[in-house]
């Protein structure tokens, strides 16, 4: 079974990434795992008991936020919520890499989010901890993947990782889902995309192939004119992807349209 991690602050805009996620988890047929995250204040001779208690009031309020959203789930399958302490990004790596989480679904604003997380950073290294595929979810987008496609943006090294590809499969098999591969043939290139493919036969419907210089451009550009209803990409090192990670207004570009991003590890085995 699929299983859905969820980082929640409990804002509205964490409210809206849980429905977008309680939604692909009703199609998916998937378990979802709830969670928050908190620190302790550093005080001298501070006692236990501060941290229990924190630890109670963060669970009150996981526990109450996923009872008013309980009723969104029409899978049966029983939603869990966690607690853990520390901060928020390598707690909630640490969590889901401990705990066979097959995606993370996150917001792109509030403490929570995707952005609070790995903005400011000059690599990748958030997406490379986490070895686990993560959604990041537009305030203004809507839960319409059944009708959208996927955009899969990919470099001359294609996509090898096995939870990516199921991952990728199994919203293949979503009703009207269909899946097109965007590469960009830059200048020099000598391995084409179409020739080194074959893991994604099963999957892909499509292989764009577009010459330019600037694959980030030349993907965002394919996105705001064509009706694209997520955008894939792999979060590998010396990618296209780390190029728009350490340009800031890139990123923020990329991750504040109204287009969800999914964010695919490369290799498992390669990722520390």
């Amino acid at each position: 079974m699929l299983r859905i991690l969820c980082p929640t602050d409990f804002s509205n805009n964490s409210r809206f990434t849980a429905e977008y996620a309680i939604e692909l988890g009703n199609e998916l047929v998937a378990k979802l795992i709830f969670i928050s995250s908190y620190k302790v204040p550093r005080v001298p001779g501070a006692l236990r008991s501060l941290d229990d208690k924190i630890y109670e009031a963060v669970e009150e309020d996981l526990q109450y936020f996923i009872k008013k959203l309980h009723p969104l789930i029409k899978t049966g399958i029983e939603p869990e919520a966690k607690v853990v302490a520390g901060n928020t990004s390598d707690s909630i790596i640490s969590f889901a890499n401990e705990n066979e989480i097959d995606l993370i679904v996150m917001g792109t604003k509030g403490s929570s989010s995707i952005m609070h997380m790995i903005l400011g950073s000059v690599t990748i290294k958030f997406i490379e901890k986490s070895k686990i595929p993560i959604l990041a979810i537009p305030y203004s987008s809507k839960f319409e993947l059944h009708s959208n496609k996927i955009l899969l943006a990919l470099d001359s090294k294609g996509i090898n990782n096995t939870k990516s590809l199921d991952l990728l499969s199994k919203l293949h098999g979503l009703p009207g889902c269909s899946i097109d591969v965007f590469h960009v043939i830059i200048p020099g290139e000598k391995v084409r995309l179409s020739s080194n493919s074959g893991m994604l036969n099963d999957i892909v419907d499509n292989i764009i192939e577009v010459d330019g210089i600037d694959p980030v451009k030349e993907i965002k550009n394919f996105v705001d004119k064509n009706d694209i209803g997520m955008l894939a990409m792999v979060g590998r090192k010396h990618s296209f992807l780390e190029r728009a990670f350490v340009e800031s207004n890139t990123i923020s570009e990329l991750f504040s349209s109204n287009v969800p991003v999914l964010v695919l590890p490369e290799s498992r085995d390669n990722l520390v």
